[in-house]
């Protein structure tokens, strides 16, 4: 089962901002996906910015566990020498895991983050 250590945490607004300043962004209605690569070999880290305009404490804290519990799971699929930063957008809290989950992984398909040969079309599943 993969884990999701400490050190592939980002942590901090200077990491926040590092990624920012050179990442590329895709969004859709659930999610906004900013992806730094070029980042040393067998890297990867992975952040999550939840604003306060998505609900109360509650709601937001759930949103989070349930995004790096789908970038726990998933992460085995994806390529090295990347950092993210996910953002829910409105509307978000209010989905379902899988719809995050599909969210997630077709977002990840069109950074290159996951492989073109992998399908996060309906039904799909980790192994």
């Amino acid at each position: 089962m993969p884990r999701f250590p400490r050190s592939e945490r980002l942590k901090g607004s200077h990491e926040f901002k590092a990624v920012f300043q050179q990442c590329r962004k895709v969004k859709d209605a659930r999610l906004a996906f900013y992806v730094q690569f070029g980042v040393e070999e067998g890297k990867r880290r992975f952040g999550i910015s939840v604003g306060r305009s998505l609900g109360k404490a509650h709601r937001r804290n759930l949103l989070k566990r349930r995004l790096r519990e789908i970038y726990r799971v998933e992460k085995a699929q994806f390529r090295d020498g990347y950092q993210i930063i996910l953002i829910p957008q409105r509307g978000s809290a209010e989905c379902t895991f899988d719809e995050l989950r599909q969210s997630f992984l077709s977002l990840a398909q069109r950074t290159g983050i996951l492989p073109r040969t992998m399908n996060p079309g309906p039904g799909a599943t980790s192994a």
